[in-house]
């Protein structure tokens, strides 16, 4: 069911939820970015940058870079916008109050994603989970992003259903709301201080060897 954050009690509780896990990763040493958030009067994204005329979601920072990626799009350079987010714990929960914005996180730096359709995530994560390999998993719409560490920039898997978002991206956090007012959920939530991840190559090994049984001997 879709969260419309208009006000209440469950507004006031959504926006608490966003603050925690802004904080929670920054504490751990991730940058965090805000982005725009889902407007159910609107029917699309809004920020509070002015003149910006995107309708989907996007960081609500000015990134120096040529483009900002939308959610669930190619993965596109976005040059600078690691150095623009927010480090400190006290700096983060100061700015979410002031707006319900999502959880960005810039990809390259803390983690990666391996960003694919729900049916192979599923199957990916529970291999994953049979090695002890699985990190955190977030789920939103019919995708599945599977956090790694870092390992390079962004690229398109061949046959094009398959995303990794590497330098230059980013990925939202539960439970940031993505399009249509649907909440991003954690499918598996960070484990310790650290936010333990899988090496990238090594999800992306285990996933071709599943997309590609007729190579097996």
């Amino acid at each position: 069911m879709a969260i419309r954050p208009g006000g209440g009690v469950a507004a006031l509780r959504y926006r608490r939820a966003l603050v925690r896990t802004a904080v929670s990763a920054a504490v751990a040493g991730w940058p965090i970015v805000p982005g725009a958030w889902w407007s159910g009067a609107d029917r699309r994204f809004v920020c509070d940058l002015t003149g910006c005329g995107r309708t989907g979601p996007h960081p609500a920072l000015r990134s120096p870079g040529a483009g900002v990626p939308a959610y669930g799009e190619s993965p596109a350079r976005v040059d600078g916008l690691a150095e623009l987010a927010l480090r400190h714990p006290e700096a983060v929960a100061q700015r979410w109050r002031r707006r319900p914005y999502a959880v960005l996180v810039p990809t390259g730096e803390a983690c990666d994603v391996v960003d694919v359709p729900a049916e192979m995530g599923r199957m990916l994560a529970m291999r994953l989970d049979a090695r002890s390999s699985l990190g955190p998993v977030v789920a939103a719409g019919a995708r599945w992003f599977l956090l790694t560490a870092p390992g390079g920039p962004g690229r398109v898997v061949p046959d094009g259903d398959v995303l990794v978002h590497g330098e230059g991206s980013w990925i939202m956090l539960p439970p940031s709301l993505g399009p249509g007012g649907e909440p991003a959920t954690w499918l598996a939530r960070p484990r310790g201080s650290g936010w333990t991840l899988p090496r990238r190559d090594a999800v992306l090994s285990l996933l071709d060897s599943m997309r590609r049984p007729a190579l097996r001997v």
